[in-house]
């Protein structure tokens, strides 16, 4: 198989192409995924979302139903909205280095936004928000030759992506919105995310504040001085 690196600009806006061998599936976050909390917004199957996250071992692997071959895709809900919102938990925090896409022919997603630590974002909210980064996707037409390459999107800057514990995927649409006069649905057979683990369970934070403090549990330098003019 070829592997492509694609590294994207700052914004993550655009990408320019650097074509090196990329890291394999030992830095693969799939195991961080806390599957069961994982949903997407207007998928056609219920839980199809949950069998594109793979390893990047797996990513070509079909499930074996009823002795036949059937490939999962994530698919939008057919004659409706294009657009997906998938939301992916971890079980402890993680750093994302990069994230690869694979989608089905003109049904392959355009573009994605990607919006960290957010649990609540749905289609009437996703617009306003403004993303931790943009990524451009490249056309389908561009693996056609190398069945079963990759591309790997280097998120840059990392910092907005250093020890998170969720991420959310802005699907806004696929290439058969403008190349296609039939209705095509958003298509997606895998998500990888490669990265580290850093071992912090995701937790509530329970924090006591004090209503109103008070001096004399505070000592603060000078206080003595204070006193003696009154203060």
């Amino acid at each position: 198989y070829i592997f492509l690196y694609l590294n994207v600009t700052m914004a993550c806006s655009g990408h320019s192409h650097d074509h090196e061998h990329a890291e394999t599936y030992e830095f693969s976050l799939q195991p961080q995924i806390e599957m069961r909390d994982v949903r997407c917004l207007n998928e056609e199957s219920t839980g199809s979302c949950k069998a594109i996250l793979k390893t990047y071992r797996d990513r070509l692997n079909a499930i074996n139903d009823n002795a036949q071959e059937t490939t999962i895709y994530l698919e939008s809900q057919e004659n409706g909205d294009t657009d997906l919102i998938l939301f992916i938990p971890f079980s402890e925090a993680v750093s994302i280095k990069s994230v690869s896409i694979m989608g089905k022919e003109l049904g392959s997603p355009r573009s994605v936004k990607l919006f960290v630590n957010r649990d609540d974002i749905d289609f009437a909210a996703v617009e306003d928000l403004p993303p931790a980064c943009e990524l451009d996707l490249v056309h389908p037409s561009h693996l056609e030759e190398h069945h079963g390459s990759s591309i790997d999107y280097q998120l840059r800057p990392a910092g907005p992506f250093q020890n998170i514990t969720s991420v959310t995927f802005y699907f806004p649409g696929n290439f058969g919105d403008d190349e296609s006069d039939d209705d095509v649905q958003t298509s997606i057979s895998y998500i990888g995310l490669k990265g580290n683990g850093t071992a912090v369970k995701r937790q509530a934070v329970k924090a006591t504040y004090e209503k109103v403090a008070q001096i004399k549990d505070h000592k603060v330098p000078g206080n003595e001085l204070m006193g003696r003019f009154g203060v």
